[in-house]
């Protein structure tokens, strides 16, 4: 600190230059005239009109006469008139006269121009060359002033004492200024008791009435004398309301006051003191924070301390602590929870430390956080560094609820590992733990890991029979995802057998998977009768499972042939779940068809095709509807319901059943021009199928019923093979015997014989079966190539019995390839072709996949949303379709469309796709502009916590980033600082804690 104003005070002194010039004792005339005039001017100080003056004699004929003094007494004018080129004007003077008997005095000037411009070294060197003992007494002491005063302002207390020094023993004129500055210099370096006592000499000076009693006031604070600080700091400010140091002399006040334990009176004073002062000092601004925490002013207390927290010191660090214990008298456990934590992280004061863990960790422990296994490595770190601590006692018993109501896991069981005889408490803790990380694995697909944790948590069964029943009720759905359906219906029979409410959804589940356990087998008598116990149960489950198990009891019934039973199921299902009834009435018009009631049949179909028009069963209906005509003999209604079929859905595969029968029914009724057209458009639409060999066979019986040969064999002639459709002997023998090679498991002579077949028949009968056979062989061996040119020979005939694997085949290898143009394109033929809800996924799943991996938006929201429609989705396709299609929405700009499945994501954060979505939500209102629903957001995903520590990671720093928004600069500060201390992986997430901290710590 530099004492400012003692440059007003020797600006008062400003040397003005005097002339000892010898009498005139002759007449003035002309010339010599006006260089009198001007000195006359000069000494009477109009430094003005002697300047004009001077100059003028300066250009006159005869001016060098007085020449030397002339330009002197210009050289001072300049400095007198504080001329923006003084400095250079004195300069000059000297370097023109070097030996003047002014050089002292000029050389003097020159060092004032420096002192007065603030540029203390060049004052200071001028000095130097400066004879103070050649100047007049007052010159001297102004001289001598200014530089003691220069070398304080650059801070050289030791030469600027040593000058005030001098001052103070030669000069009655500047005494009281020097006593003044070498008590400023004392104060500056400690030394406290001779400042004091020059500050006293020096207070009724009028010049330091209001500086004395301040530093005076400040020293009593600083050597303990609290209450002459008080008193002298209140008489200051009775004294002088508005006066220069009254805000300082508040500060001084509230600092006695606090430490006299006055902590209202040092609010009173400090409170103004910090907020008018553009950077208070951090000891007030603690001793205001402390004050107000003392009078229960818990939120400003808060905000006082925060701002003490920049340096890592014992005052941060027990900032930190009141801060904490100053939010939770506000209930406000999340930001007591960051304050402790800070305060604990640091090793300045150990009982500060000890007294902030231990808040820290209840903190944790009460409020549920733990995103990063806080609630389980903080107890055992308080234990670890403060193992005979006052609360040991309270954190072992607390470290047992920890490990029973944690959501960290894995943490919590490490932690149980180091226990070397755990107890009773423990163990079931234990058990609770297993279970709830097989959950965990659950959800994330990973069936074996997920069976692996049950198993481990049944052989700690005994503790916690709920717990007991879960693990079995969950083994069984990981077994029945991984298709072990009879250890499934093991462990769903066990689960009853332990349920402790028959009332629960899981209970109801259990009926209703125990029954597809069995129906997968095709074990339909004991799949009813589960079925049925679900569907009569009176647990807690969905109206679409209980449809469901309708609809499957009537399935088994179906298969037992009881029909009436089956309707009856049918007719239930619909009226448990209405979106079930597509199905439901598909199942009663068949079962009505196999009654022989086809009027019956037709009636109840139309009301599927009226009520569900985007049905999966619609080509299904229409061909049994045509089928029931057929059964009725109305032949002309069988090939209506036959064309719509095929002209609506012409990649169903009853599409080219449904043409085919066409054509027999117009050959059956004698209308031959019909039947020929419909028959070659068999031949044309469907080629390698075995429609159009039995097609091929039926056209040339027409052509012979109606004595027209030679058309037939001119219509046989263009078609691949010739007219040659009977397979010949030669063609059936070779390709037989490459193909039981093949069955016998001898691949490299099954190969060579199907070559040899296709070498020899190129356009045979079964070319179509050797090339997918082929294929099949090449694809085996890793030949992706070889195995491509065969399928998609196969591909060219896409209604063979082959082409749908050797589909799927080509669109995997396309997939593998990176080719996600062709895969999805292949995929999405696969979905229109699909003979069932299996394989239409199967494909759907496919393009979705192959959608977005080549970032195709509009087909992966395609893909996505068609997938979603199925009833009955498994929820790991399910996330992955809302996953995909919420990217897709937001590469395409439709935010809103993305929030919503988002959303639904975010729901489970135990996935990868919920965590990323949780924090894409909170994204989406930061960018916005909704900082309080992005806060609200990241606050329940910290809550909720995730096993993928990334996304949560990310979701601290975004929080930071709405704070900073929000204009919440410390609680941002807070949040990185504990997830710099929590999270330690390896990632980005470090450079993004370390730039925002620097940006904070800049502001």
């Amino acid at each position: 600190m530099k004492n400012k104003g003692n440059a007003l005070i020797a600006g008062l002194f400003m040397t003005m230059p005097m002339l000892a010039v010898a009498q005139q004792t002759e007449p003035l005339t002309g010339d010599s005239r006006l260089f009198n005039d001007g000195k006359q001017l000069f000494m009477r100080h109009d430094y003005a009109a002697a300047r004009q003056t001077l100059m003028q004699y300066i250009d006159s004929e005869d001016s060098k006469t007085f020449m030397d003094e002339a330009e002197y007494m210009l050289a001072c004018t300049a400095y007198e008139l504080n001329l923006p080129d003084r400095i250079a004007r004195l300069e000059s003077y000297l370097e023109r006269h070097p030996e003047s008997r002014y050089k002292n005095r000029i050389q003097a000037l020159v060092a004032s121009s420096y002192f007065f411009d603030k540029e203390y070294l060049k004052s200071i060197a001028c000095y130097r060359g400066c004879d103070f003992d050649a100047m007049g007494d007052k010159e001297r002491d102004d001289n001598v002033y200014r530089l003691a005063q220069s070398y304080l302002e650059i801070g050289n207390k030791e030469e600027a004492a040593a000058w005030f020094m001098v001052l103070q023993e030669a000069s009655d004129t500047y005494a009281d200024d020097a006593t003044y500055n070498l008590a400023y210099i004392d104060y500056s370096n400690g030394k406290y008791s001779s400042a004091m006592k020059g500050f006293a000499a020096v207070r009724n000076n009028r010049n330091y009435a209001e500086l004395a009693p301040f530093y005076m006031a400040d020293i009593s604070l600083i050597t303990g004398d609290y209450a002459k600080a008080r008193n002298m700091a209140d008489e200051y400010l009775r004294d002088y309301p508005s006066g220069s140091r009254t805000l300082e002399m508040k500060r001084i006040a509230g600092e006695a006051a606090y430490s006299q334990k006055d902590f209202r009176s040092a609010v009173e004073n400090l409170s103004p003191y910090c907020k008018s002062v553009a950077n208070p000092q951090r000891n007030a601004l603690y001793k205001l924070g402390m004050s107000y925490f003392n009078t229960q002013v818990y939120s400003e207390a808060a905000a006082c301390l925060g701002r003490v927290t920049g340096t890592e010191d014992d005052m941060s660090q027990n900032a930190y602590l009141h801060m904490g214990l100053a939010y939770l008298n506000l209930k406000e456990r999340n930001q007591a929870r960051m304050a402790f934590e800070q305060a604990a992280a640091s090793n300045i004061n150990m009982q500060i430390k000890e007294q902030a863990l231990y808040n820290y960790a209840l903190c944790i422990h009460e409020t549920s956080y733990s995103p990063f296994a806080e609630s389980v490595t903080v107890f055992e770190r308080f234990l670890n560094e403060f193992p005979h601590s006052q609360y040991t006692d309270k954190v072992n018993d607390y470290l047992i609820e920890v490990y029973m109501n944690t959501k960290s896991y894995m943490a919590a069981l490490k932690s149980i590992a180091k226990i070397s005889q755990p107890g009773t408490r423990i163990l079931e803790a234990k058990q609770k733990l297993l279970f709830r990380v097989g959950t965990q694995a659950f959800a994330q697909a990973s069936f074996e890991n997920a069976i692996d944790y049950f198993t481990q948590s049944l052989q700690l069964g005994r503790y916690n029979a709920q717990t007991k029943a879960d693990a079995y009720f969950w083994r069984g759905e990981a077994k029945y995802r991984l298709d072990r359906f009879t250890q499934a219906a093991a462990d769903y029979r066990q689960y009853m057998e332990f349920a402790t409410n028959r009332k629960s959804m899981e209970y109801g589940l259990a009926l209703y998977n125990m029954g597809y356990t069995f129906f997968k087998q095709k074990k339909y008598d004991n799949a009813l009768t589960w079925f049925t116990r679900c569907a009569d149960t009176d647990a807690a489950i969905d109206a679409t499972v209980r449809g469901d198990a309708c609809n499957r009891a009537g399935d088994c019934l179906f298969y037992a042939r009881r029909f009436d039973e089956a309707r009856a199921q049918y007719a239930k299902a619909v009226s448990i779940e209405p979106s079930y009834g597509d199905y439901s009435l598909f199942q009663e018009a068949f079962v009505k068809g196999l009654q022989r009631d086809y009027t019956g049949k037709i009636e109840t179909l139309n009301v599927l095709l009226s009520k569900y028009p985007s049905s999966q069963y619609i080509d299904d209906a229409l061909y049994e509807q045509g089928r029931a005509f057929v059964q009725m003999e109305q032949a002309d209604n069988a090939i209506g319901r036959y064309k719509i079929l095929v002209e609506r859905w012409p990649e169903s595969q009853l599409a080219r059943k449904a043409a085919s029968e066409t054509a027999l029914l117009y050959y059956q009724n004698d209308r031959y021009d019909q039947a020929i057209a419909a028959y070659k458009k068999v031949i044309a639409d469907y080629p390698g199928s075995e429609e159009v060999r039995m097609a091929q066979r039926d056209l040339k019986s027409v052509y012979i019923d109606i004595n027209k040969v030679d058309e037939y064999m001119a219509y046989a002639s263009t078609l691949p093979g010739g007219a040659n459709f009977d397979v010949n002997e030669r063609d059936s023998l070779t390709y037989t015997a490459a193909e039981r090679a093949y069955m016998r498991g001898e691949v490299s002579e099954a190969k060579n014989s199907f070559t040899s077949y296709l070498q020899s028949f190129p356009q045979g009968a079964f070319s179509v079966n050797a090339s997918y056979y082929l294929g099949i062989i090449a694809y085996n061996a890793k030949d992706y190539s070889g195995a491509a040119t065969y399928l998609n020979k196969v591909l060219e005939y896409p209604d063979s019995k082959f082409s749908a694997e050797a589909m799927t085949l080509c669109a995997k290898m396309a997939y593998d390839g990176k080719e996600y143009s062709r895969s999805l394109e292949l995929y999405k033929r696969l979905a229109d072709r699909a003979a069932n809800q299996e394989e239409r996924l199967v494909a759907q799943t496919g393009a979705l996949r192959s959608a977005y991996m080549g970032n195709n938006d509009s087909e992966t929201i395609s893909a996505a949303s068609a997938m979603l429609a199925h009833s009955k989705l498994a929820p790991e396709l399910e996330n992955e379709a809302r996953y995909y299609r919420a990217k897709a929405f937001i590469k395409s700009g439709q935010v809103n469309d993305a929030v919503q499945d988002l959303k639904v994501l975010a729901g489970d954060t135990r996935n990868v796709y919920g965590a990323e979505a949780k924090y894409l939500v909170a994204q989406i209102y930061f960018n916005e502009g909704k900082t309080d629903a992005a806060e609200k957001e990241i606050l329940q995903y910290i809550e909720v916590s995730t096993p993928h520590a990334y996304w949560l990671a990310r979701s601290f720093v975004l929080l930071s980033d709405v704070y900073v928004k929000m204009g919440r600069k410390l609680d941002a500060k807070q949040y990185l600082l504990s997830l710099q201390q929590n999270y330690q992986a390896d990632d980005d997430i470090a450079d993004m804690i370390e730039t925002r901290l620097a940006k904070l710590n800049q502001e």
